[in-house]
């Protein structure tokens, strides 16, 4: 299971490289406004994990197990930021922004359940959704 901050690398990774490109590390490092020390430390783990390739002083780029992981997190922050933006009235970058912290921060079962609400699926209290 991802951690927290494995989700956020994994989600700056895949929105710089546009599901595929390769990605320099201190693309990741300005994104999320991080060091190149903490970068390289959690390109290490990643790599270890099997999410991600990286050659001494190359690019970055995901592995078929880092692009579905991405892509998952990615899906639902879509989702999340535009129900926000466009149904809750937020604004869009702090839409935007709040839609990374969900899909990061809180848990898998939470951020599924808001993504099916958001998609116009209701939750009933035994947690499934409902048209």
């Amino acid at each position: 299971m991802l951690t927290d901050t494995q989700k956020k690398y994994l989600l700056a990774i895949y929105r710089l490289g546009n599901n595929g490109m390769r990605v320099r590390s201190t693309e990741v490092s300005d994104l999320l406004g991080v060091s190149k020390a903490s970068t390289a430390k959690m390109s290490r783990r990643l790599i270890d994990d099997g999410y991600i390739e990286k050659a001494p002083y190359g690019s970055i780029t995901l592995t078929e197990q880092g692009i579905k992981a991405a892509n998952m997190l990615y899906t639902s922050q879509v989702v999340l930021c535009d129900f926000l933006e466009k149904r809750v009235g937020i604004p869009a970058d702090t839409a935007e922004a709040d839609s990374v912290t969900m899909v990061t921060d809180i848990s898998e079962e939470t951020v599924d359940k808001l993504v099916r609400y958001a998609l116009g699926g209701r939750i009933c209290p035994n947690g499934q959704a409902q048209p």
